[in-house]
């Protein structure tokens, strides 16, 4: 039975030790149950914060066109670009502050670990969360806890420890990173200390600077109102590249598909024409015998193909064998000759090992039989490509 209205999202978020699965469909999230199926749910993965570096940059002026460059610049002179693999790796958040802004950048890693589920969208699990204002909160994913600032209701840093760290390290870890964030600038004031870790005494772990909220922790559902998912790890964007790949495949074959169908409307009407037109039989005839006679020259054409197809040496099936016998990868043919006795081919491949396989599969191949192939060179590796010669004398007739 196919699902009626939009399709639900589905958030996966690490929680102590499992990921859960939280559903919104129109009526808040719900957790389900481990089995519980949903289908053509639109899948939004938490990323563990562990994952994530969060980088809050001051950009002077309130231009943000000129934001992303600026904070390319800082991330670049900061190391963390070839870890993101270039801003596409990076997902941006602006926030104003009178003369200047803060950009929250979050750096994500090529490529997430195999433990993550899949997914179709990806956000850093800390915009998943109602966080209250001006605070420092704290909960546990998996074997970390994560502590994540907000300034007003915006989150602006984020970092993990792990969780086997005592309550007085917890503390002195939370100081550090509040007196840096005041210092620069990115927390507006002293945050408050929420707590969501259960059993982790709060008079234990407050630094400080920090203050202490008796009111009881937000509740540990997520949320989407923080969503952006303007990243994707490569397994992602390759995957979906294969899928545009297929689509438009589909898409010319439909094409195709289509004008033959027109193609056969138009020769079905066109037959009923001719039927209807029998009275002009004969000087449709004349006619066809005149197109008979443009023919003559491709007959000619074809005699120009003997040499092709010469039952001694068959080239074309040669050539056939010599395109099956490749290998998967980036590698192809730049010279296909066969004369006096000899077939002769060179190409290019990306590696050494791929020009190797080649040539033991044109030793292999049935089309090839009989084929001796003593004049084959080693390979020569190129900076960029691996070039290849493989010659061998054809069987004697």
């Amino acid at each position: 039975m196919k699902r009626k209205g939009p399709a639900p999202d589905l958030v996966l978020r690490l929680a102590d030790s499992d990921w859960e699965r939280w559903e919104f469909n129109g009526h808040g999230p719900r957790l389900l149950p481990a089995d519980a199926a949903v289908e053509g749910a639109v899948r939004t993965l938490a990323v563990p914060a562990r994952h994530v570096v969060a980088t809050p940059i001051w950009i002077e002026g309130a231009d943000p066109a000129l934001a992303p460059e600026a904070a390319k610049l800082e991330l670049e002179v900061r190391g963390l670009l070839p870890r993101a693999q270039g801003m596409q790796g990076v997902a941006l958040r602006l926030i104003p502050a009178e003369t200047r802004t803060l950009a929250v950048a979050a750096v994500f890693p090529p490529e997430l670990p195999e433990a993550c589920p899949p997914a179709d969208r990806f956000e850093t699990s800390p915009f998943l969360r109602e966080l209250p204002a001006d605070s420092v909160t704290l909960w546990r994913e998996g074997e970390d806890y994560v502590a994540a600032f907000t300034r007003g209701r915006d989150v602006v840093y984020w970092e993990t420890i792990d969780r086997s760290v005592s309550a007085a390290e917890v503390r002195v870890w939370l100081g550090v990173i509040v007196q840096r964030l005041l210092a620069e600038g990115v927390l507006a004031t002293p945050p408050e200390l929420v707590c969501a870790v259960e059993g982790l005494p709060v008079d234990r772990i407050l630094p400080p600077a920090c203050r202490a909220v008796t009111a009881p922790p937000p509740p540990a559902t997520p949320s989407l109102t923080g969503l952006r998912g303007d990243w994707q790890p490569v397994s992602a964007q390759e995957a979906a590249a294969r899928r545009l790949q297929r689509e438009r495949m589909r898409n010319v074959v439909l094409a195709v598909a289509a004008g033959y169908l027109v193609l056969a409307a138009v020769l079905l009407l066109y037959a009923g024409s001719l039927r209807w037109k029998a009275a002009r039989l004969a000087a449709e005839n004349t006619r066809l015998a005149a197109a008979v006679e443009t023919f003559q020259p491709i007959r000619k054409d074809w005699s120009l193909l003997a040499p092709t197809v010469e039952p001694a040496q068959f080239p074309l099936e040669l050539l056939r064998g010599a395109v099956e016998a490749m290998p998967t990868g980036n590698i192809h043919l730049t010279r296909f000759v066969v004369e006096d006795g000899r077939i002769i081919i060179e190409g290019e491949a990306d590696s050494f090992a791929l020009a190797s396989d080649y040539y033991n599969a044109l030793a292999a191949s049935e089309p090839l039989k009989g084929i001796d192939w003593s004049g084959n060179t080693n390979p020569s590796v190129g900076p960029t490509v691996t070039t290849f010669h493989a010659e061998g004398s054809l069987p004697t007739p």
